[in-house]
């Protein structure tokens, strides 16, 4: 599924990661790469929202705050 940053598509990918049992949900820009991810943000398996993760991609280097912020109101509404 798609949702809109500052005028552009960003690609939301919302999945249960089998191996760690954590929700995951992962941000991508294709603008910037289409195969990997800009940040994901995790809950670990039988734990809260309040338990989340915030992962950044090495790979892409700075990343705006408010970027993060969209993408935390993002995944707290899918994880609802």
């Amino acid at each position: 599924m798609r949702e809109v940053f500052n005028g552009s598509e960003i690609e939301v990918i919302d999945f249960d990661d089998v191996t760690s049992g954590e929700h995951v949900i992962e941000f991508r820009d294709p603008a910037w790469s289409s195969n990997e991810a800009v940040i994901a943000i995790s809950v670990p398996d039988g734990r809260s929202w309040r338990d989340a993760i915030v992962s950044v991609n090495p790979h892409r280097g700075d990343v705006p705050v408010s970027f993060v912020i969209w993408a935390i109101g993002v995944a707290e509404e899918r994880t609802h």
